[in-house]
């Protein structure tokens, strides 16, 4: 038997379309929250789930810390069944969370036109490395590459004459999730304050 979830989400629904560890922290702790958190999944599986060590194939601790409490569905969201179940779903949910670039999500058929057309009050939340009115729009990026890019792997150079090195952690990955989960608990607030839904990225 399952046990409900208590919290002040209790009673939203997320659809998870994210990897690696900065959206599904988010997903994660939204969950926590009380949400129905559904990580979709692509039949590969998530990167994190092949990163060691691990008791289990395929169930990488960093994998296992940032997916707790979710639901989770494979589908291959680059086929058209794929596709139309995704959609199926995120008809029914109140927030959608994606770390693909926008440009993939509108080429995939999933942009934010596409959801509101079938859920016109759902948020629509993309947690990405760059902003969209900025020349690195297209980029792709990783933790590594953020910390280096905002100068916090000089830090250490700059204080103690150190070589540059990088901090031993996510710690960007970590702190933006933390920033998506705000946008999207605001979001929320806001549509329970006018009805509306929106769009929101929360770039690196």
């Amino acid at each position: 038997m399952t046990t409900p979830m208590n919290g002040p989400l209790n009673g939203i629904k997320v659809l998870d379309l994210t990897t690696v560890f900065m959206g599904p922290q988010c997903t994660q702790i939204l969950a926590e929250y009380g949400a129905d958190v559904i990580k979709l999944e692509a039949p590969e599986g998530d990167i994190m789930r092949r990163i060691p060590p691990a008791r289990h194939e395929n169930m990488g601790p960093l994998f296992m810390l940032a997916n707790r409490g979710k639901r989770s569905i494979v589908l291959d969201i680059k086929t058209a069944a794929g596709r139309a179940a995704t959609l199926k779903l995120a008809a029914q949910c109140d927030v959608l969370v994606y770390n693909l670039r926008p440009q993939a999500m509108a080429r995939l058929g999933l942009s934010y036109a596409d959801l509101t057309a079938i859920n016109p009050n759902i948020i629509y939340v993309g947690a990405f490395g760059y902003g969209q009115d900025g020349p690195y729009a297209a980029h792709p990026a990783y933790d590594d590459l953020i910390q280096a890019a905002a100068g916090l792997a000089a830090l250490p150079n700059r204080v103690t004459g150190a070589e540059p090195r990088y901090v031993p952690c996510a710690i960007v990955d970590r702190t933006v999730g933390l920033a998506a989960v705000n946008a999207v608990t605001t979001a929320l607030f806001h549509r329970e304050r006018t009805g509306q839904g929106q769009a929101i990225e929360v770039p690196m």
